[in-house]
């Protein structure tokens, strides 16, 4: 139940009475809050099928709606738009019945599904940086909608630590510590040692061996034979390598947690190693993978380029990696819906592996493959985004730089006047993660945006910390005026009027999300909502009115913030009890 369907199930009848079956009702929140609450389109699309006036079915659908007392007036605008306001006293007596179920009015999608969402993606010896920001935000974000919306939901970073550049970082490493035991032919196990290098060793090797490879041959052709016998189970290599792997994924889930970002799955491109070599001999023998020049490809349709599966060199490719992870997705989860959030380049190759993937049987065909694309983030300069020194900017120390900024925010007095030492270390936390998360899932996914460490700390505007501030204030009123000691509401000032319908389109705005996959309508919703609080707040007093009316504003706060932390919830924003 929620007012989105009252009100749509009103006009259905009134389609009916008037003569119409089985119409499109089209009922939204109106355009014109300041001329109605909601109005119904569906005369527009009814008279066009039926060779008839809009305006004058609008006209007779809206003169069966003002038989009904739910509605203080129901008008006709424009060629035959219906609008709607609602009486005071109808939507206070919803609100309880409403508001208070767990998801606050939303209804779960029809037929739950499971989905596996593919997101983070961080690489073994490479460290991370702003553009894993937003894979794992957004796709952690779609995660937690789908989730809510009822859907059972696996959330993937999908690993990088196979191929080539593992043999670059072995070579690297055997370099510089070529006593490690790893390296010996006699080698049994690594009891006991404690490996010499650190991340900070793991993730400068790899640009180092890179250019070392390019220039020396015989340096290229160690590197060559370490991933291969890595790939073809070395003892020694494995173990060592499974030592810088978990350097990095160490590293990973420790910002992952900061940024509190969930993952079910750390599935590395390791994991379908074996896998990923049958399934190129079983394509190569179907006849669907064909050599062409040295190398094994599978073509596309259209001008759509051959995707290639082995190279001419024989090593197998990210496309092999990616059908050969699709293909255990689909054994292990067997989900309805898998999604892929990285950067907008890869566009080509997600389509080509979705092609290959639905054409080789690989995935059912009534399994949706989908490519959830995102923008870069960029500079004041509008290219994209680089510390002050050129560099591109680390995920930790994009992370630190926001905590370090909250934190002098409150030595200036600006927030967090109050607090202890302690108190503020922690606040500080909780501020700068969530002005870094709010600052890039406030803007649409698919588009860039511009990095201003300065703005996304502000406590005025569409910011993180101004989001925190409105919630740790609805949480103090609580605490100090006591809970409502019953659930009734009443309308006394606009303010609270504009508050409550904004609480009614809650639900809208999640279906909103869930079928866009796009966190930013939930952001969008948050800041609105917070907006018509600190409104509410600001010219309805709670703690010197009468007693009922105290009450009804005490429910009406409580509502808010209920709505509110579900939201922030969704776009994984911790908020903290005071600030």
């Amino acid at each position: 139940m929620n007012l989105l369907s009252v009100i749509n199930e009103k006009v259905g009848a009134a389609f009916k009475t008037a003569g119409y079956q089985d119409a499109q009702t089209l009922v939204r929140a109106a355009d014109r809050p300041d001329l109605a609450d909601y109005q119904a389109n569906g005369a527009l699309a009814l008279a066009k099928s039926q060779h008839q006036n809009p305006r004058e079915v609008a006209e007779k659908i809206a003169e069966e709606l003002k038989k009904d007392s739910f509605f203080s007036e129901v008008s006709v605008a424009g060629p035959g738009f219906i609008n709607m306001k609602i009486k005071d006293e109808e939507l206070t007596k919803l609100a309880a019945p409403i508001l208070t179920q767990e998801k606050a009015g939303y209804e779960r999608v029809d037929k739950p599904r499971t989905v596996v969402l593919d997101y983070c993606g961080p690489n073994v010896g490479k460290v991370m940086h702003v553009g894993h920001l937003r894979s794992g935000n957004i796709g952690d974000a779609v995660r937690r909608i789908m989730t809510f919306a009822g859907d059972k939901t696996i959330g993937d970073a999908h690993l990088g630590d196979w191929g080539r550049p593992m043999g670059l970082v072995l070579t690297e490493l055997q370099k510089r510590w070529p006593d490690m035991p790893y390296f010996k032919a006699d080698y049994k196990d690594d009891k006991g040692y404690q490996v010499p290098f650190t991340l900070a060793d793991v993730i400068e090797a790899y640009p180092v061996a890179s250019a070392k490879a390019k220039e020396d041959e015989a340096y290229m052709e160690q590197a060559k034979n370490y991933t291969r016998e890595l790939q073809e189970g070395n003892k020694g290599l494995r173990d060592l390598w499974k030592k810088f792997v978990d350097l990095t994924k160490a590293d990973t889930q420790d910002l992952m947690q900061q940024l509190n970002v969930h993952l079910d799955l750390w599935w590395g491109e390791s994991t379908v190693n074996d896998r990923c070599n049958e399934m190129i001999e079983r394509l190569k023998k179907s006849g669907v993978a064909e050599l062409d020049d040295g190398a094994w490809i599978i073509r596309q349709e259209g001008d759509t380029p051959p995707l290639i599966l082995v190279n001419s060199a024989g090593a197998s490719m990210y496309a092999a990696t990616d059908l050969a992870t699709l293909e255990a997705r689909m054994e292990e989860f067997k989900p309805d819906v898998v999604l892929y959030f990285t950067d907008a380049r890869q566009s080509l190759h997600f389509a080509q592996v979705f092609a290959t993937a639905k054409k080789t049987g690989i995935v059912p065909e009534n399994v949706k493959l989908e490519y959830q694309p995102f923008g870069s983030v960029n500079g004041a300069d509008n290219k994209p985004y680089k510390t002050r020194d050129g560099g591109v900017p680390t995920l930790r120390f994009l992370i630190d730089s926001a905590v370090q900024k909250a934190r002098a925010k409150m030595e200036s007095g600006e927030i967090g006047r109050d607090l202890t030492d302690a108190e503020k270390d922690e606040i500080s936390h909780t501020v700068g993660v969530a002005a870094l998360k709010f600052m890039d899932l406030m803007n649409d996914k698919v588009k860039n945006y511009i990095f201003d460490e300065d703005r996304m700390l502000a406590t005025e505007g569409k910011t993180g910390p101004y989001l925190l501030y409105a919630m740790v204030r609805m949480k103090s009123v609580l605490e100090k005026l006591g809970k409502p000691k019953d659930d009734t509401l009443t309308i006394t000032n606009p303010a609270e009027r504009k508050l409550l319908l904004n609480l009614y389109t809650f639900p809208e705005n999640v279906q909103i999300a869930y079928d866009n996959r796009a966190p930013h309508v939930i952001a969008d919703y948050l800041y609105k909502l917070c907006q018509d609080f600190n409104l509410f707040y600001h010219d309805c007093s709670i703690k010197d009115a009468d007693e009922s009316t105290k009450n009804s504003r005490l429910n009406l706060l409580a509502y808010t913030l209920k709505v509110a932390l579900l939201c922030a919830d969704m776009l994984g924003l911790k908020v903290p009890n005071k600030m």
